[in-house]
């Protein structure tokens, strides 16, 4: 009867297991050895008996995450384990994969296009290509749901609704779910079944379906040899261990540490979730039994007479364990879970084979747990092992929500975008971090750093690789002349503002399509943040109205006549006027158009034609700086104007950006102007020193507003003011400060989309590029120009 009631109680377990049980037939070719059935393009995959498909998912920030944090992410994967559909197992899959360089050279190389900067290119290739070949592993992340359904109809409907479910939970984690299409789920196969081939997929699935051809042919590998304790795929060895002991406290870094092996490996774990009635009434039943052998041995003890004998240890721990799972059930809203975790990993060579697994045992040891191979199912093992749905190991392990949810899967992000610039590595993993701002929601960039902290460098390392890379202008705002040398040598423009200087530009010109709305307003806003630049007074309702009627006079005459108007043209419009506010316009503007300040005042003489030009105000002078910045940034939006046009991106760099948001009018000019920016296929870059100032509420939301749009932003060693400002608006907790916190020159944090990353740069010293790019005393093209 006790049997009978126990085989009752574990109902779920026994009908999962009777269900996934198929007929076994002896494979008779390679192929056999694939339980793929059938495929559908669309990622349903017909695995032995059942339905599966598989999601990649990203992963978050957890071990850069302060304890607090870390804590409410285990909260929440323990809530996404919760989740999970009790009729259907649950495989959550870690792929360590090789990247195939070839692959690489199409998607991340720049191509040679046969002009004088071609030297350069392959010197950034030959960068990249060390960067990626020392950190040649990178890792992927899956979970794969599989459920038995009568038809395919029925399974997608199913899937529909574990997608919308999984992708909520993934989304509180901070983490992104992406369904796998029938290809997807392939070539991650094949790359396993066929390391060193990874460029040798191509599959058009239509076609091969159409002729009828079985996928299992294009994914297998050349040869499969089975032996006791481990396989050989092809010239791969291969082995499969399983977790066969646990301990009673495990570290969150445990699967983190299996998983850091640089090896191609996979390391999954399979989940059968139990309805809560049905393991409240299991343990129960574990429960009572514990309670009736306890209850035995002290009926034997009395009629031994001995009345005070104390309850054996094993009883009594017996005992007390299955009243805290049925707490944790019934109190904790815990629940209650079968699993496994199995775990494949590759070598070249037996003898690496063999040092890999002890490598495996001992971390497995540290953490006070047992690996073991797994001996005449290896191939089962695989099975089991990857992303397919089945699972052909039963050695099951009774689990809560809380111990599973310690086998975390996840560890740091990671930033590898195709076409992206190489801004470093990740600080944690030491993972090359390639960033293409193209594929964010907005291109808007800040470049936040004390001086020395490396900002200059990385906004030249962005300069170069636009340049290099792309057919894309670049308009660079430098105060401080640093960028000139850097310019010179890639072909670009140099146009050097000063007093006396020759080459001035008109801060009255304005481009076709200047504005969304009425262009001759925003030029009026441009005008009143110069005159507010000029007379630190400011400029007061009827100088506004005065300003505004005389700008959109003097455009209306330059339509009449085709001559583009001045400063000067302006002043003699505002003598014009009767009100005495206008003769004290006229006068503040009359030391920038008849005085000896009059760089602006003139028509623009020099060549914007090139794609990429500095504008050097470095010699202007502090009186004249500020109207230099307004006015250069006036001249970008002109060309961002005509690009736009043209269907042409533009990239705008601001050096000291700070000084743009110093006064009201000033300030309200540039942030209309950077959202204007962002809607014309436009990536603008702030850089500053001044992060406090940016944020400081005494001066406006501005500069708070523009950080907190914006979806890239590097920040480099912080004052400790600005550190603390940053952390509040960009949620940065204590441990991820410390990135920014006494960092040696170009090392920090990159906040990129949703991603917040520590990276340290180590640019090569010895290339032409550092030469050109550095800033540091003694170094580079500066060093030689003293």
């Amino acid at each position: 009867m006790r049997r009978k009631r126990r085989d009752r109680m574990i109902k779920t377990l026994e009908t999962t297991l009777k269900m996934d049980t198929e007929k076994y037939t002896v494979p008779r070719k390679v192929q056999d050895y694939i339980p793929i059935r059938r495929v559908w393009s669309d990622g349903v995959f017909v695995v032995g008996n059942k339905f599966a498909k598989t999601f990649l998912f990203s992963d978050i920030n957890y071990f850069a995450a302060s304890l607090e944090d870390q804590g409410a992410m285990l909260r929440k994967y323990r809530a996404l384990l919760s989740s999970l559909d009790c009729t259907s197992t649950t495989k959550i899959t870690i792929n360590n994969r090789r990247i195939d360089l070839r692959t690489m050279e199409e998607n991340v190389f720049m191509p040679m296009k046969g002009d004088a900067l071609d030297e350069y290119r392959r010197e950034y290739n030959r960068m990249l290509s060390d960067a990626i070949t020392g950190t040649s592993i990178i890792q992927e992340k899956y979970i794969t749901v599989s459920v038995h359904r009568k038809n395919v109809s029925e399974a997608r409907t199913f899937f529909r609704r574990i997608e919308t479910e999984l992708s909520m939970q993934f989304s509180s984690l901070g983490s992104r779910l992406i369904p796998l299409d029938a290809v997807d789920k392939l070539r991650i196969l094949h790359d396993f079944y066929r390391p060193g081939d990874e460029s040798c997929f191509a599959l058009d699935l239509n076609e091969k379906m159409r002729l009828g051809h079985s996928l299992r042919d294009y994914i297998c590998p050349d040869s499969l040899e089975r032996r006791a304790d481990y396989i050989k795929l092809g010239d791969t060895y291969a082995r499969v261990l399983f977790l066969k002991d646990y301990a009673s406290y495990i570290h969150d870094d445990f699967i983190k540490e299996l998983t850091d092996l640089h090896r191609n490996l996979m390391l999954s774990i399979d989940i059968i979730p139990v309805p809560t009635d049905e393991a409240v009434r299991e343990v129960e039943s574990r429960l009572l039994g514990v309670e009736t052998n306890i209850t035995n041995w002290q009926r034997r003890q009395n009629s031994n007479n001995n009345f005070s004998a104390i309850v054996p240890y094993d009883l009594d721990m017996q005992r007390q364990e299955s009243k805290e799972f049925l707490h944790r059930l019934t109190s904790k809203n815990e629940g209650m879970l079968f699993g496994i975790l199995t775990m494949v990993h590759t070598a070249k060579t037996k003898a690496e084979l063999d040092s890999d697994t002890e490598t495996i045992l001992s971390i497995a040891r540290r953490h006070m747990c047992q690996m073991a191979k797994l001996k005449y199912q290896q191939m089962d093992g695989l099975n089991t092992v990857l992303p397919l749905g089945v699972r052909k190991i039963n050695a099951l392990r009774t689990l809560t929500t809380q111990s599973l949810s310690i086998f975390l899967p996840f560890n740091v992000q990671e930033i590898f975008e195709a076409g992206g610039v190489c801004v470093g590595e990740n600080a944690i993993s030491h993972n090359p971090l390639l960033l293409n701002i193209a594929n964010l929601m907005n291109q808007s960039m800040f470049l936040l750093g004390i001086p020395g902290s490396g900002k200059s460098f990385f906004a030249k390392l962005l300069i170069v690789f636009f340049a290099l890379a792309t057919g894309d202008d670049i308009l660079i705002c430098d105060p401080e002349g640093e960028y000139a040398p850097l310019v010179k040598a890639i072909g670009g423009e140099v146009i050097h503002i000063a007093v006396g200087s020759r080459d001035h530009i008109n801060a009255m010109d304005m481009a076709e399509n200047y504005s969304d709305q009425n262009p001759v307003m925003e030029k009026s806003q441009f005008i009143m943040s110069l005159i507010e630049q000029l007379d630190q007074g400011g400029v007061n309702s009827y100088q506004k109205s005065i300003v505004d009627r005389c700008t959109a006079a003097v455009y209306a005459q330059a339509r009449k006549t085709g001559k583009t108007p001045t400063l000067c043209t302006l002043r003699e419009k505002l003598l014009e006027q009767p009100e005495p506010e206008a003769q004290g316009l006229a006068l503040a503007l009359e030391l920038f158009t008849a005085g000896s300040l009059d760089i602006f005042a003139h028509e623009t003489n020099v060549d914007t034609a090139n794609r990429i030009i500095v504008y050097d105000i470095h010699d202007l002078g502090s009186q004249l700086k500020p109207v230099g910045l307004l006015t250069i940034t006036d001249a970008m939006i002109n060309r961002v104007s005509m690009n736009w046009k043209k269907g042409k991106r533009t990239h705008l760099f601001f050096d000291e950006f700070h000084v743009m948001l110093e006064n009201e009018h000033s300030a309200e000019y540039f942030t209309s102007a950077w959202k204007q920016l962002r809607k014309r296929n436009t990536c603008p870059c702030g850089i500053t020193q001044n992060a406090e100032y940016l944020l400081d509420p005494t001066k406006g939301t501005a500069g708070s507003t523009l950080l907190s749009n914006s979806e890239c932003i590097v920040m480099l060693n912080q004052a400790a003011s600005d550190r603390e400002m940053l952390a509040k608006l960009l949620n940065i907790s204590q441990e991820q400060l410390s990135y920014i916190t006494n960092a040696e020159a170009g090392s920090g944090l990159i906040r990129y989309g949703g991603s917040l990353v520590p990276f340290v740069s180590r640019f090569p010293r010895d290339t032409k590029l550092y030469q050109l790019m550095t800033t540091k005393p003694g170094e580079g093209v500066l060093a030689d120009l003293v």
